[in-house]
């Protein structure tokens, strides 16, 4: 196989990687015509989320918490070897933000004002084949904090990473596979903001291929970023009964005061209605519903009326991102410095 026809099914893999949700960070090149180099498998999750926490399914997923200045809380992370060979990985934090309804970790060891507050009790370590390890992360908010210093108080968003780097023979390629977890750091010398948010509007209408979707536009109208997920069901239409649940074609994370779209993808063959919709949106402990009635046709929905709830969820375990970056020695092109992480 000629280098070109190469770089097109490199090209063509990393396009169906990410739409499946696998994410290529930046620094990202690809590699022309050299030995391939073997993925390693990595796993990463929170050991357990305390207290009213362990019913939170953020917080078992994710570092979350609201601190005053002088803070300092304590999370243990466990490590998995899920490869074949031995892992060398190194552990470190990273600076993140929330943008479009992503939330985004920058390239690379970026640093912020989040991570200058935590220290890990170790950065390296070497994984036989199948073990595990596990790792202690301290935040330490510290006491100077202030209102006058909005880069201390308020919302801050990062990544605990683990990362190992994979050489092939003769050093000619590169492959760094990270998986990470989000934090969401709050900190306040009053109670902590509450966690809210508003649907908008619902609306109908179909793809130029004809298939019918549902868009919920959505407005963080609280104190703490939000990761949006949830399902839309139709009745009283033309059908028999109804349709649905459809799910969230992605989850969406908004920071206070942003606001996103989720869409929801329904039967190609869905009569155009008119249909009443009810939405249902999750984040964490808070669920709201919306209803409206629609038309998957020119015609504009009318507006959502939205109701908010609390919620005790089910919890899940802490995973994020699988990131992998493929180097050629002598030729690298640079993706943009953010990505999603899952």
């Amino acid at each position: 196989m000629n280098q070109e026809k190469l770089v097109r099914r490199l090209l063509s893999t990393i396009a169906a990687m990410a739409a499946a949700g696998i994410i290529i960070p930046a620094a990202t090149a690809v590699p022309v015509a050299q030995a391939a180099v073997v993925p390693q498998r990595l796993g990463l999750r929170l050991v357990q989320a305390r207290g009213s926490a362990a019913h939170n399914p953020r917080a078992r997923r994710y570092i979350v918490g609201y601190l005053r200045p002088g803070t300092v809380i304590h999370r243990s992370i466990l490590i998995d070897n899920l490869g074949s060979a031995t892992a060398h990985v190194a552990v470190y934090s990273g600076a993140a933000r929330i943008r479009n309804g992503s939330f985004l970790a920058s390239a690379g060891q970026t640093r912020s004002k989040l991570t200058s507050w935590i220290a890990l009790r170790k950065s390296t370590y070497h994984l036989r084949r199948g073990a595990s390890v596990t790792d202690l992360v301290t935040i330490r908010v510290p006491r100077q904090a202030t209102p006058g210093d909005p880069g201390d108080l308020g919302e801050h968003y990062g990544v605990i990473w683990v990362q190992q780097v994979t050489h092939a023979r003769g050093g000619a390629a590169t492959k760094v596979s990270r998986v990470g977890i989000r934090i969401y750091l709050a900190v306040g010398r009053r109670a902590a903001p509450p966690t809210r948010f508003t649907v908008t509007s619902v609306t109908g209408h179909r793809y130029a291929g004809g298939r019918p979707l549902l868009t919920a536009s959505v407005t963080n109208t609280g104190g703490r970023a939000v990761d949006l997920s949830g399902s839309a069901r139709l009745t009283a239409g033309p059908g028999p009964s109804g349709a649905g649940p459809f799910q969230q074609a992605r989850v969406i994370t908004l920071a206070p005061g942003q606001s996103g779209t989720l869409t929801f993808a329904a039967g190609r063959q869905l009569p155009s209605g008119p249909w009443r919709d009810k939405v249902t949106l999750v984040s964490g402990l808070t669920r709201v519903t919306a209803a409206a009635t629609i038309d998957f046709s020119a015609h504009p929905a009318g507006p959502a009326r939205s109701r908010t709830a609390a919620m005790v969820g089910s919890g899940g375990l802490g995973i994020a991102l699988v990131a992998l970056i493929m180097v050629w020695a002598r030729r690298r092109r640079g993706l943009p410095a953010s990505r999603e992480l899952a």
